[in-house]
């Protein structure tokens, strides 16, 4: 170390004696140190008035940043540096010990990865306590300094490799700003540059509140080679700060334990005096990279936090960054946060006034019709209870009490609709039917419902929630498609999850080494959860068409009519239907994320994870017309809406198929298998030409490409077609022996289970990449479709009553509002962070449970508001009356 060499160098120049016998050895050991004192002290005022070369000073203390020019009689302050401090943070009279020195209050900041720089916190006197023989020298201190300073200088390089990491990360703190405000106070003006000046005066005086303001501001801390990117500091901190602006007496406590605690809210609360300003938390997002690779391989985005004085604009705090001179890195100021500066208000979008005025229709629908269902389910068991008096009158029995059971439902003879509790129309025999026909007659035009009531009636929670959670199902569902629906749900919010947190963590690095593990492979091969709806979607379309075409359901709209002119009205029946079902509530839940990510653009802590902010004001229709995905993905909004996107579309290719089938099955059998192999080769061909490599680390490459693209993911939905069709002609019974449904099974399980963990360390490149992506989903797809038809039919052993449990009913017919609302409850969680998460694998599974239980009940919520009553209104209108119930 140079302070050894400084040590030999002096004892020969200044001395140039050597030891002599033990006699005179304690005198000579006292002339040293007193001659090495003073010559120290001389080169420390040398340097304070600039006589030391800036070179070597810069050299010995370490760092870039110039040392500060003294008088002889200024007084060093806190924050000046002790040049001589050894690496136990002591000078060199100090180690040597038997030197008196002033007495002096120091704190050494010292962090595992520091430079090795001695900071004092009282002002001190720096003086020379002269020993009792005074040791004259003949040799001048400069010439002493002059012949020490080439062993200084070769030394820089070890001091530089020294350097702790904290030290060369530094971008802008306290310290930078105090030496540096000459130069920065002209990145600022106005307001901004008065108070920047306040505080930098109260850095120097020590004052508590801009310690504090200090303290809220970001830092490097740790984990900088483990993914944190994310110096965030402290915005509550920033905010609360402005609640204290004037002077707050505490009351003297008189119990010890008041005491303490009133002494510990000093510390670490925010009483006391507050700045002479309000302050203002900003996030700085900048590129950073140096010259030295070793320490920095790329250029790397960090988010910086500074609680700043308010009146400083994003612009003015992004040129003062700038502008900064850091003592390693090289940065650029890419964007400025301010959560108190976002200038977003929601009363003043038109989109959140259009949102309000519907939530505040819909309320009052919701109100009216419940208090009608009551109202009117309150007139039908009177009437019942009447009805069954006069019966048991008439039999001569004098048991009058009233039977409850079948209350929910009631009709009229003539085809007139009635009221319905549940909506499910149920009438016990026809001799009941006349009775209550003939018996009641003066009252029968009160319990008929007219169109207008049945519509209102659509609203009705009580009806709605009653038919949610209903655990039968209709006569034309698979059952064990509801468990599908459920599982494959959860599957999504738990990928979902784990995208979005893994993006606001300060270990994101922790994501490279989960990845390879074994284990991991269940969250990355949840992309395909997306295929089984696909398949589900296609599966039901084609069973419930047939099966609804072989009833004759579909006569009203092909009787009397030539057969294209039915086809296309078919067609038209079955879009506009599909079309109503599904857009009120994602039309709704369009505005919510266009409204929400507006003000997480301007008002959150850190950045959002998606532009819809910009994105959906300006493409909103690509979405209600469903054909987002047939442009650039930059330009979508809700980007999980793509499945939506491509299923309808996959709906409206299938309509068409199906209604050619009833007429020429065999050409809308082939014409399907050309759509089939086509998807298959287009897939392949696209991975291909764009080199695109399937692997476990990664499984979203290519999204514009490949991903989200229709003619892509074509094949699962085609698979649910074909499955549809095999139930339908089977009518859910087939024939297997037991040899061959194990067999069916196992290679069911095999090809899963391979699709799940496949690429766990495999590296496929070429065909066999373009093969893998062009086969793997309609593969999912398939193993999917066996085990329907193994439990429909009679052969899924265990797994046909776990699929087909009455418990998931209710969660299965919330699905479809579960996707939609799920990322709006992850992007809400993580745009009210003010600190970085650090992930674990129990955390993340503790997040996901907390956000599918919120997201279930949020979408159930939906549900009943949106998607129910459009359902039942589409069941009152439809030309069957009551559509089959899934």
């Amino acid at each position: 170390m140079y302070r050894v060499l400084i040590f030999l160098v002096l004892t020969a120049h200044v001395f140039g004696v050597t030891p002599e016998p033990d006699t005179r050895e304690s005198a000579r050991e006292e002339k040293l140190r007193s001659a090495l004192i003073d010559a120290f002290q001389n080169i420390k005022k040398a340097s304070g008035k600039g006589g030391l070369d800036d070179d070597l000073a810069s050299d010995l203390i370490g760092s870039r940043i110039a040392v500060p020019h003294m008088s002889k009689t200024e007084k060093t302050t806190a924050d000046s540096f002790d040049l001589f401090a050894d690496d136990d943070g002591l000078t060199f009279s100090e180690v040597f010990g038997d030197v008196e020195t002033e007495k002096r209050v120091s704190t050494t900041e010292k962090s595992h990865n520091v430079q090795h720089i001695v900071k004092t916190t009282k002002p001190m006197e720096i003086t020379t306590i002269k020993p009792n023989a005074v040791v004259k020298t003949t040799v001048p201190v400069r010439h002493v300094v002059e012949t020490i300073e080439p062993k200084i200088q070769t030394a820089e390089l070890n001091e530089t490799v020294m350097m702790g990491l904290e030290s060369m990360l530094r971008i802008l703190d306290s310290e930078i700003l105090m030496q540096q405000w000459d130069k920065l106070k002209h990145s600022v003006t106005g307001d901004c540059r008065k108070n920047l000046q306040e505080y930098v005066q109260g850095l120097h005086e020590r004052r508590l509140w801009a310690l504090k303001m200090e303290d809220s501001s970001g830092r490097y801390t740790s984990m900088f080679y483990w993914g944190n990117n994310y110096w965030t500091g402290s915005a509550e901190l920033c905010s609360i700060l402005n609640q204290h602006h004037t002077t707050h007496h505490s009351h003297t406590q008189n119990s010890s334990g008041s005491q303490i605690f009133s002494e510990w809210r000093q510390d670490v609360s925010v009483t006391g005096d507050g700045p002479p300003f309000s302050t203002a938390f900003y996030n700085v997002r900048m590129t950073v990279s140096t010259d030295v690779t070793e320490i920095i391989k790329t250029k790397r985005t960090l988010h910086l936090g500074l609680c700043l004085p308010s009146t400083c604009s994003r612009e003015q705090v992004g040129h003062l960054v700038d502008n900064v001179r850091a003592p390693l890195l090289r940065h650029k100021v890419v964007a400025v946060r301010s959560p108190q500066l976002g200038g977003y208000s929601y009363i003043e979008d038109p989109t959140f006034q259009i949102l309000l005025g519907v939530s505040c229709v819909v309320g009052a629908l919701l109100i009216a019709a419940t208090a009608y269902d009551m109202k009117i389910a309150s007139d039908v068991r009177a009437r019942r209870r009447r009805v069954h008096n006069m019966a048991a009158a008439e039999s001569g029995h004098a048991d009058l009490r009233l039977n409850m059971n079948g209350l929910d439902a009631i009709t009229v003879s003539k085809g007139k609709s009635m009221y319905n509790v549940n909506n499910n129309i149920a009438i016990n025999t026809n001799t009941s039917e006349e009775r209550l026909t003939a018996e009641t007659a003066s009252t029968d035009e009160e319990l008929k419902l007219s169109i207008w009531s049945e519509l209102l009636l659509s609203f009705s929670m009580k009806a709605n929630i009653l038919q949610i959670f209903d655990q039968s199902v209709g006569s034309d569902t698979v059952p064990v498609v509801h468990g599908l629906r459920t599982f494959s749900m959860l599957w999504i919010i738990f990928g979902h999850t784990c995208i979005v947190v893994f993006k606001y963590a300060d270990n994101t690095a922790l994501r490279a080494v989960l990845e390879k593990s074994f284990w991991f492979q269940l969250i990355l091969s949840a992309v395909y959860s997306v295929d089984t709806f696909f398949c589900l979607g296609g599966l039901l379309f084609s069973f419930l068409y047939f099966r609804t075409n072989a009833k004759g359901k579909l006569e009203r709209l092909t009787k009397g009519r030539p057969k294209i002119t039915a086809g296309l009205f078919q067609f038209l029946g079955l879009i506009g239907y599909r079309f109503a079902r599904l857009t009120a509530p994602y039309l709704f839940m369009l505005g919510v994320v266009e409204v929400t990510m507006k003000w997480f653009a301007h008002n959150a802590v850190f950045e959002p994870p998606a532009h819809d902010h910009e994105t959906c004001p300006h493409y909103w229709w690509r979405n209600v017309l469903y054909i987002n995905t047939l442009f650039p993905v930059e330009q979508m909004c809700m980007l999980w809406s793509w499945y939506l996107s491509d299923d309808t579309q996959f709906y409206a290719v299938s309509a068409i198929l199906l209604i050619l089938a009833t007429s020429h099955f065999k050409v809308s059998a082939i014409v399907t298998g050309v759509f089939f192999v086509s998807s298959l080769f287009t897939t392949g061909y696209v991975s291909y030409s764009s080199q695109h490599v399937p692997n476990g680390e990664d499984p979203f490459t290519q999204f514009d490409k490949i991903y989200d693209k229709p003619w892509t993911r074509l094949g699962p939905y085609l698979v649910g077609i074909a499955t549809g069709w095999i139930l339908f002609k089977t009518n859910l019974k087939i024939n297997m022996s037991r040899v061959w449904w194990c067999v069916g099974w196992v290679v069911c399980a095999g090809v899963l289970l391979s699709l799940v963990f496949g690429l766990h360390g495999a590296r496929l490149a070429g065909v066999t990449a373009a093969v893998f992506s062009a086969l793997s989903h309609s593969l999912w797809a398939a193993c999917i479709s066996w085990v329907i038809i193994a439990c429909s039919t009679g052969h899924g052993g265990w797994v046909r009553p776990l699929l087909s449990s009455p418990l998931l009913y209710p969660f299965s017919r919330v699905t479809y509002c579960t996707y939609l609302v799920h990322p709006v409850v992850l992007r809400y969680v993580a745009m009210h962070l003010t600190h970085p998460i650090h992930l674990g694998e129990l955390l993340v599974f503790v997040l996901f449970l907390g956000l599918a239980v919120i997201s279930f009940f949020l979408a159930f919520v939906i549900s009943v508001a949106f998607e129910a009553p459009i359902v039942t209104m589409l069941k009152i209108i439809s030309p069957q009356k009551k559509p089959h119930r899934v």
